[in-house]
């Protein structure tokens, strides 16, 4: 890989960057939304550095090519003065090499073929941009005991109201079922997120994701929905309906919290689709 194609992977790698930080919302499927000013940087920062390193070469190739051009003309003038005083031509010192056009290139010949797997990212955003995480990274995870949720919000600090719908995070309402005090119960509460199946007939999972910096860290948050069939796998929905406090614990292992629904509606992704 030359350097014109290395500053071309660059610019489309700032570019892709850009697309999907400055001009799009896609690069919440990857990151928090906090990281968006960083991911813009980011591809600033590649496209202002590509169109650099373009401009060196042009530049550099362009003295080269004069410098080519000089050693002709004085190699035509030494032959044309040799021949008239009937001498050897005296060879002319060869034109510099730059260090860029042609250093240690046989040595590199892997590094640079192992480069250009820069671009099959390149193709992927670009072409077919990954969703947010879904049923299938639920399903990854499995089988395996529920992890509890982290405790980021003060249970006790939450104010539910009687007569109206709650709107409540997944993490939310998690920390409020562990709550000794019952705050839930009673209450209408009402959840987003995406269908999973449970794999068993009392009900199915509704699920959010919750991500620490980016999707690779991320933590699965489930409420075990009942009184509703399922919508389709990975379906984004509203689930209105109330907590169903647990009346034993058969084992100190933790499971996800339950509710009976009364509505679920169909909805769009939303922009930023972990918590």
């Amino acid at each position: 890989m030359n350097r014109v194609a290395q500053n071309l992977l660059l610019l489309l790698l700032g570019g892709a960057l850009l697309r999907i930080s400055a001009f799009s919302a896609d690069f919440a499927n990857y990151v928090k939304p906090g990281f968006r000013p960083l991911v813009v940087a980011a591809g600033v920062v590649l496209v202002v550095l590509a169109v650099a390193g373009l401009a060196l070469d042009r530049r550099r190739s362009r003295s080269a090519a004069r410098e080519r051009e000089a050693h002709r003309v004085r190699a035509a003038e030494e032959a044309h003065l040799a021949a008239l005083v009937g001498r050897d031509p005296v060879v002319p010192m060869p034109v510099p090499v730059y260090e860029h056009e042609h250093e240690h290139e046989h040595e590199h010949v892997a590094g640079h073929r192992v480069a250009w797997l820069l671009a099959a990212p390149l193709a992927v955003i670009f072409l077919v941009a990954p969703p947010a995480l879904g049923s299938y990274a639920v399903r990854r995870a499995e089988p395996g005991p529920h992890p509890p949720p982290p405790t980021l919000v003060e249970a006790r600090s939450i104010v539910l109201k009687d007569g109206r719908v709650n709107t409540l995070s997944m993490i939310e309402f998690a920390n409020l079922a562990l709550d000794s005090s019952g705050s839930l119960r009673g209450r209408t509460v009402r959840l987003t997120g995406f269908v999973v199946p449970s794999g068993r007939d009392s009900g199915w999972y509704l699920t959010r994701m919750r991500i620490g910096c980016c999707a690779a860290d991320a933590l699965t948050m489930q409420i075990l929905v009942k009184g509703v069939p399922a919508p389709a796998t990975d379906t984004w929905v509203r689930v209105t309906g109330t907590w169903i406090p647990r009346r034993s614990r058969d084992t100190d292992a933790y499971a996800p919290p339950e509710m009976t629904a009364s509505r679920v509606e169909r909805t769009d992704v939303p922009d930023e689709p972990y918590e």
